[in-house]
């Protein structure tokens, strides 16, 4: 029987390592006359089927509005596959690759990410990597990149835990679905990150109080303008 589970766990292990070879194919290359001259915004929408952008084309087109020079990118990873813990990993992967291969060219770019609930999951696995039980191990981004992600935005993150430098809304007692561990693993980014949760949000503030999960689906219109003006901080070296 033990070789039995053993057999078992090595082929779901190899099942798992196959897709997610083929996710990490993904790639972000630009010709150098199209780097942002500012910011280059990479976002990952909530889960759900539709574009790569959903709701968070609010955020992205007043990032296009506001700050001249700026481009953006809605992160293509699978936010409307059942399985989201794949999802996560994989997108994280994607998301660090992106980054990566921008900054190959567009050196003199910072870039900006910003995720949305299944999207901010996968963005703090990029920026900080794993140390949230069940969600699939991930390293974090190398701590020298954080002279070029300038912001890295949460909105109800399902990896929340409360008394962060980095947390911002009036959730400060609940946890999200999947709280880190090891928060400090984002300290080489603090200065850049924002992780917006509000009481009402059961996925990053639960259990106080149960509210439907109102807040959860509040954020980009209650905070976006907050973002591209901490961003143009970030940027103009007003917010350190």
């Amino acid at each position: 029987m033990p070789g039995m589970i053993n057999k078992v766990i090595s082929l779901a292990l190899v099942a798992i390592s196959s897709s997610l070879v083929v996710q990490q194919a993904h790639a972000q290359t630009v010709p150098k006359k199209q780097c942002a001259t500012s910011v280059h915004a990479i976002i990952a929408r909530g889960q759900g089927p539709g574009n790569n952008l959903n709701v968070m084309v609010k955020v992205q087109n007043m990032i296009l509005d506001q700050i001249p020079g700026s481009t953006s990118l809605g992160l293509p990873y699978a936010h409307d596959a059942e399985d989201k813990f794949t999802a996560v990993h994989n997108g994280a992967i994607m998301m660090q690759n992106y980054v990566n291969d921008y900054l190959k060219v567009c050196r003199d770019s910072k870039i900006a990410l910003i995720g949305y609930s299944l999207g901010a999951v996968t963005m703090m696995e990029a920026v900080c990597g794993t140390s949230s039980a069940l969600l699939i191990p991930t390293q974090p981004f190398d701590p020298s990149l954080n002279k070029a992600i300038i912001a890295a935005i949460a909105y109800g993150d399902e990896t929340y835990v409360p008394l962060q430098p980095w947390n911002v809304g009036d959730c400060t007692i609940g946890l999200g679905i999947f709280p880190r561990l090891l928060p400090s693993t984002c300290d080489p980014f603090a200065s850049s990150l924002q992780s917006y949760c509000d009481y009402g949000d059961d996925q990053c503030c639960g259990i106080y109080p149960l509210d439907d999960n109102a807040a959860h689906h509040d954020y980009v219109d209650k905070y976006s303008q907050d973002v591209v003006n901490f961003i143009k901080g970030r940027l103009d070296g007003s917010i350190n």
